[in-house]
């Protein structure tokens, strides 16, 4: 809608309203705007609205914030020009919960909008050339190039940017453009578009006079002479059975498609009065109908972990803490079927549900088996759908009001969907790095945010792990959490058999695989089972070496070693995605000893059939996974069986649930545990762990390889023996000794600019100001991290350790304050910063 401003006598005394707007811009402050007479008795907060922004008056979507009468300092405040919406599209509740993520992860409001509202509802501003009415047609001073697109101008009237670089065949007009401007002959202005486009399907159906028998026999008649008419009637009439009475309709594509004709033929049939068409909206997403014969019976273990939830739920509301059950269950133990069983006590009371998963890869397998019990009530998002997608899940949970219920599967962007009434948050895999955001801000982390959003709502939240995180199993042995635990596999099935094997020249001469691993495969696809293999590196090598010299190949905007990938036969930056030609000879030295040292996804993939030349194999990472449905495809395709061997990074550890792998392989174990991360046992545990589940989880017990350089180090032997709580403790111990979470919270500061001059007198200059008022020990470095230039930018890091008793929120305010006079000083005014709170 659009409101235009409207005068008013000015006998009459009326208040003067003002509206705070959030805008997707990296700036502390909302913006304050004069609100329009008329738009007063419509305005809300949560509202969309089109505000002037800038000096050069750029249009940009905001969202109403407050709408207060305290008149601003400034003396000329501009007016809004635009209200977009009936009904705000953000909540209060959400509103409240950016404020929670602006303050807590450090970052700005509009920051926070920009990563929660889909592009699809913010208008896009677009720069757009007319010809200047007062322009006086003299073309002495402007090149034939200029000239051509100023005859153009005056011809089409308004041209895109886009538009005027495919007129004129070159890519880069911002000069010709320039110069058009400043010489007055054209000017720009701002076309506001509306990003999200509904899709609308057109429907064709019988005209009332020939829907009956009598009827449908004249149309027939009618269309003697006009074959190709009336092979669509009769196409329409066999899909439909309109002979046999009835408002039968189709989509116009599907009679298109049968009928083999063009949309130009149902039109002149619609021009003779025989069909009707109708346009609709219709959704993009279209969940599968519930099995109705789908019962969910639980094993007396899953009920009694069920009873338990439901007991710790109530008592800790009873004694008003935080309803937060952390569900620690072996792997296969059937924590989802527990998961489900709360999910439709919710719907049946007509609340919404979040449910919560690191991947998209593990969104996708269980998306079937919760439209099995909710159908139409299961609604999926992640960052895999387009904006217009997205859209229609944002507008489907808006309007889904208390009493329907949905229950909203997805990754960490699902926290900020507008629910209404959500009754319950369930995060699945709660230890997963995934859930964490890491460029750009908001560095938020979805299970602590919906830990949050959970007490806005005033609900439970249940978190789901085999291998719980170190801080959520602190939590809950202090209380701040309850703890359930479900310790044995579903149908007693169990747990996989972990066995080292030595990985060296002798034990494996193909460098890849044991000869150990080798022979239990072979008997694995002898007797038709599957087998699951983890390397955690993508691509085929991560290094090529001279063998002469030792020179490699560094990204030239990286200080990093570029990937070799065979598929593309070129080197690849995973850093920032510069590629580079194969050389033939070393350009140091001029060698042709050039060796593909190291292994990764793909060169499995490439090797594995000289040792099973009959075995089909797929690939699970980032680089084969890149289309939309690519996941869909690999995942069906081995549970199916239509696969024998998959291969993947940590995405096949995260929760799949496969019948036919009776045999894992960990490639590499070392690789996990060699980190430079203080919770790099933590997550080699976690990891190992979680990829080992995925064996023997229907029938008999399981078997994993864990291939490894040192298989009697004591990690490793508490991964072997699955002791979990001797790691745990002695992760509490170090981490208590050296002040590591939970004892502490982390701040990371990140710094970057194009010159490590100006790097090292910035950061150097921070950290002495952090000095000031905190201890010596919270402020670390600066230092470089292990890779110390990315895309032509040096880093330099400074990590703060917030501990108890340092006031929290306070502390951040001054770390806030502190940089933000900073950066403003001119001389590190071009020096980003970057700010990361609990960057792990």
């Amino acid at each position: 809608m659009f409101f235009a401003a409207l005068a008013l006598p000015s006998s009459v005394s009326v208040k003067t309203f003002f509206a705070e707007i959030i805008l997707p811009l990296a700036l502390p402050n909302t913006f304050t705007y004069r609100l329009p007479r008329n738009m007063e008795a419509f305005a809300e907060p949560g509202m969309r609205v089109v505000v002037p922004f800038g000096k050069k008056t750029k249009l940009l979507t905001g969202i109403v914030y407050e709408i207060h009468e305290r008149a601003p300092r400034e003396r000329s405040v501009k007016y809004i020009d635009a209200l977009l919406d009936n009904f705000p599209v953000v909540t209060e509740r959400q509103l409240r919960f950016w404020d929670w993520l602006a303050a807590y992860y450090m970052c700005t409001r509009g920051e926070v909008l920009a990563a929660a509202l889909p592009a699809g509802l913010r208008l896009s501003s677009e720069s757009r050339y007319i010809i200047n009415p007062a322009f006086d047609g003299d073309l002495d001073e402007f090149s034939e190039r200029e000239i051509g697109l100023i005859e153009a101008l005056s011809a089409r009237e308004v041209m895109t940017a886009d538009e005027v670089s495919d007129f004129l065949e070159i890519k880069t007009v911002q000069p010709i453009l320039k110069k058009l401007l400043e010489s007055g002959a054209v000017l720009i202005f701002e076309d506001l578009r509306e990003k999200y486009k509904p899709k609308k399907e057109t429907f064709v159906r019988l005209a009332p006079g020939c829907s009956d028998e009598d009827g449908l026999r004249a149309a027939f008649d009618s269309l003697e002479r006009a074959p190709k008419q009336l092979e669509v009637l009769m196409t329409f009439v066999q899909l439909t059975g309109a002979y046999r009475g009835g408002e039968a309709e189709l989509k116009a594509g599907v009679l298109r498609k049968h009928a083999g004709c063009s949309g130009a033929v149902i039109k002149a049939i619609s021009r003779k009065g025989i069909f009707e068409t109708e346009e609709r909206q219709t959704d993009r997403i279209r969940p599968d109908a519930a099995d109705p014969d789908a019962r969910l019976v639980l094993s007396p273990a899953q009920q009694a972990a069920d009873a338990g939830i439901e007991a710790a739920f109530s008592e800790r509301r009873k004694t008003g803490k935080n309803p937060v059950v952390l569900l620690e269950g072996v792997t296969g133990s059937g924590k989802t079927e527990i998961y489900i069983k709360r999910i439709k006590d919710e719907l049946d009371a007509g609340r919404q549900v979040l449910y919560l998963l690191p991947e998209i890869a593990l969104t996708t397998q269980i998306i079937l088996r919760l439209q099995r019990y909710f159908g139409e009530k299961t609604v999926v998002y992640h960052s895999r759908f387009n904006q217009n997608e997205r859209v229609e899940v944002w507008q489907k949970v808006r309007k889904n009001n208390a009493g329907q219920g949905c229950v909203v599967l997805g990754a960490r962007s699902a926290v900020f969907l507008p629910f209404n009434s959500l009754g319950l948050v369930i995060v699945d895999e709660e230890h997963e790095t995934s859930f964490k955001q890491f460029d750009p801000a908001p560095r938020y982390n979805a299970r602590d945010a919906a830990i949050l959003l959970g007490s806005l709502f005033d609900i439970p939240i249940l978190l789901g792990s085999a291998t719980p995180s170190v801080e959520s199993l602190y939590n809950a042995e202090k209380g701040k959490y309850a703890r359930v635990s479900l310790s044995e596999r579903y149908g007693g099935i169990a747990l996989p058999e972990i066995v080292p094997a030595l990985l060296n020249r002798q034990t494996a001469p193909s460098g890849y695989f044991t000869t150990a691993l080798i022979e239990h495969m072979e008997r694995a696809l002898q007797r038709k089972e599957q087998v699951i293999l983890f390397q955690n590196r993508r691509g085929y090598a991560p290094v090529l070496v001279c063998e002469s010299c030792g020179w490699s190949p560094e990204c030239v905007r990286c200080d990093v070693s570029a990937t070799y990938h065979k598929a593309a036969d070129r080197l690849v930056c995973h850093y920032c995605g510069n590629k580079y030609n194969l050389p033939p000879v070393c350009p140091s030295c001029g060698s042709h000893k050039l060796k593909l040292a190291g292994f990764g996804t793909e060169r499995i993939e490439e090797e594995l059939p000289v040792f099973f030349p009959d075995a089909k194999t797929a690939r699970l990472d980032y680089d084969s996974t890149r289309s939309k449905y690519a996941y869909l495809r690999i995942l069906s395709d081995f549970e199916d069986r239509n696969t024998d061997i998959l291969i993947g990074t940590q995405m096949v550890t995260k929760g799949l649930d496969f019948d036919g792998v009776s045999t894992v392989g960990i490639l590499n174990a070392d690789l996990l545990l060699k980190y430079p991360d203080f919770r790099a046992t933590e997550r080699a545990f976690q990891l190992i762990t979680q990829v080992a589940g995925r064996a023997g989880r229907r029938g008999k017990r399981g078997k994993v390889f864990v291939q490894t350089r040192e298989p009697d180090s004591l990690v490793m032997q508490r991964i072997i023996a699955g002791d979990y709580a001797s790691v745990y403790r002695d992760e509490i111990a170090e981490r208590r000794q050296y002040g590591y979470p939970p004892f502490t919270r982390l701040i990371l500061l990140t710094l970057k600019h194009l010159e490590v001059e100006l790097i090292d007198l910035s950061a150097a200059g921070l950290a002495a100001e952090l000095r000031t008022f905190l201890p010596e020990s919270s402020v670390l470095g600066p230092e470089y991290p292990h890779v110390a230039r990315i895309k032509n930018r040096y880093h330099k890091q400074i990590m703060l350790k917030i501990t108890p008793d340092m006031a929290l929120s306070e502390t951040k305010r001054r770390i806030r304050d502190l940089t933000g006079a900073f950066f403003a000083r001119k001389e590190f005014r071009a020096v980003r910063l970057s700010i990361d709170v609990d960057p792990y």
